[in-house]
Order: C-alpha cells, then structure tokens, then sequence
C-alpha cells in the first residue's frame, strides 16, 4: 500500500462545524503489475474472469493513549471483469470492465493505466461533527487494508497501512 494521505479542509474547528476529511491510498506491488491486458487475455482464457479487491477502512484520532474511532470501519468491494470487446477504440480484444463497490454503472477504462486507477486506487471523503471529538488537540490518521484471493494470475494476498497523524484542533 503506497501514498496514504489524510487531509481536512483546515486545522482548526469550532465545536458547531464539521471536519470535512479526505482519505486516500494507491495499492501498489503485484497485483498492480499483473493487472495488464496481456495477462486479462491469460485469465480470460483459463475462464478465471473476475478480479474481487475487499478493503477495509477506517478513520481515527488520537489524544494521549485513547484512540477513537470517528466514522466506523467501512469495508467494500470492488471487482473488475475481464470480457471480449467490440469496441474498435480499445486497444485490446479482452478488456477489463471495473465494478464500483457503490453498486453504480460499471466502468469501462481507456487506457491500461485508467483501468489500474479505477480498480486499484482509492478515495473516500468523510463529515464528522467537530463536537463529537471533542474540544483540544487532537491527531486524526486513516488505515487502510485490502486483500484479494487467488486467481491464475495472482496468488492470495493482501496489504495495509497507516496514514501519518494529522494534528487539528477543536474550540
């Protein structure tokens, strides 16, 4: 797991105003490598056609020893779909369809690397209430951990990480 960032849209809050937070990370390693049309074609053949990517986030702040969890851990899954294309503006026969874990439209990348974005990079936006962390100084951090299973193309496996602390204060 690669650039976890964590980011409010200001340091400081009143108690009436929401902490308005954004959470991002990038999977990187294997399965980002592996994630090319050439290797689609492999599994597609083998009838191995579905990549399913569970992740696991959550969002927290800390003040001395206690730590707080502020929206819940959220878990989600997202899965891309190899298939045959007609499409003459793809690049290649079988192409990578990627299902959102909103339960939206599929997705249908224009590149390779749009397609590696779309399935294996992540945000996730977030408004708590200032006043349920309390008033003072306090160090918000975001942790993230995915996995996958096995496929002809990938072995079982998984990653995770810890954002570094943000320091805001509440008033």
């Amino acid at each position: 797991m690669h650039d976890l960032r964590l980011q409010t849209d200001k340091r400081s809050y009143s108690m009436e105003e929401n902490i308005k937070i954004n959470f991002s990370f990038r999977i990187l390693g294997g399965l980002r490598e592996s994630f090319h049309p050439d290797v689609w074609t492999v599994a597609w053949e083998d009838y191995d056609k579905i990549l399913r990517l569970t992740y696991r986030t959550m969002i927290g702040t800390r003040r001395g020893v206690t730590a707080k969890n502020l929206g819940g851990t959220k878990k989600a899954v997202r899965k891309a779909s190899f298939y045959w294309s007609r499409d003459p503006d793809l690049p290649y026969r079988i192409w990578a369809m990627i299902i959102p874990e909103d339960g939206g439209p599929p997705l249908i990348p224009k590149s390779v690397e749009d397609a590696k974005a779309k399935m294996l990079d992540f945000t996730m936006n977030l408004d708590v209430p200032a006043s349920s962390v309390g008033p003072g100084n306090h160090g918000l951090f975001g942790s993230a951990e995915a996995s996958w299973g096995r496929r002809s193309f990938i072995e079982k496996g998984g990653v995770s990480g810890r954002s570094k602390p943000m320091v805001i204060a509440v008033e």
